[in-house]
């Protein structure tokens, strides 16, 4: 007997677009947060145990909470720490609490694969990792780890607000109904659904407009560590928002070279 999918929104993912299943909402088991020091590193600070604190299906992620437990007497303990090994920034390092290096990413400004990241994680296996920018507007990303397939997503209005998705085969046959689209035209009502995404994580940023010499890369992640390992969930986030940021400035460079020729 055929199902009906609950309207939800939709996931771009070329070629096409796949449905969201909100019949299996997030349900996150690690918190963390993303902070920049003064010396230019990011570390990623647990924030688990006070995980019911900072997310509800109802409410979403509470930045502010978070925040105050940063500032907090003691600090959270430090998972990971990621510095750059460049003055660009185009090769990073994490290491991770007892300072052993887990991965490394690169990304060749001066490459024809200039918006790709590549992160190779340095366990047993040594899988690599590339983040690709998904259409022209780089606010989606996608990846394979594991021969899983994977999208990071910024909401439409709201880009401070970003999704992880895995994408899955529905166990079942699965129509959808019409549902609303974030960038492009919904599925066809009633039509079959091949495959859906499933929300694994979800990320909301600190400073709204981007303020800062941290911009819009300082946040509160939470995700479920039994959909995806906690190091490449934070690290792929990590990857997006640096890009985000690299292409802030460069536009930002451009504008003003503009305006002062004209």
């Amino acid at each position: 007997m055929m199902t009906t999918q609950p309207a939800a929104k939709t996931v771009e993912h070329e070629p096409g677009t796949i449905p969201v299943d909100v019949r299996q909402p997030l349900k996150p088991t690690r918190a963390l947060s993303i902070t920049h020091t003064k010396h230019g590193q990011i570390i990623i600070q647990d924030l688990t145990s006070s995980l019911p604190t900072l997310f509800a299906p109802t409410t979403g992620l509470a930045i502010e909470a978070a925040t105050k437990l940063i500032d907090a007497t003691p600090a959270p303990p430090v998972l990971y720490t990621l510095k750059k090994e460049n003055l660009l920034g185009t090769h990073l390092t994490a290491t991770d609490k007892e300072g052993k290096e887990v991965a490394e990413w690169k990304n060749p400004i001066l490459s024809f694969h200039a918006s790709k990241v590549s992160i190779k994680f340095l366990g047993e296996e040594q899988k690599t990792v590339d983040v690709n920018p998904i259409g022209h507007d780089k606010i989606s990303e996608s990846f394979t780890f594991n021969n899983k397939n994977y999208i990071w997503e910024s909401e439409f209005a709201h880009h401070q607000h970003k999704h992880l998705y895995v994408v899955v085969e529905p166990t079942t046959a699965t129509a959808v109904a019409p549902a609303e689209s974030s960038t492009s035209t919904p599925p066809t009502p009633s039509a079959p659904i091949h495959k859906v995404a499933l929300e694994i994580a979800r990320y909301t940023q600190k400073h709204v407009h981007g303020h800062g010499h941290a911009g819009g890369k300082e946040g509160l992640l939470v995700l479920n560590a039994g959909e995806i390992e906690e190091v490449v969930g934070v690290l792929t986030l990590c990857a997006m928002l640096e890009q985000l940021h690299k292409e802030e400035r460069f536009e930002r460079a451009y504008d003003n070279v503009v305006g002062i020729v004209a």
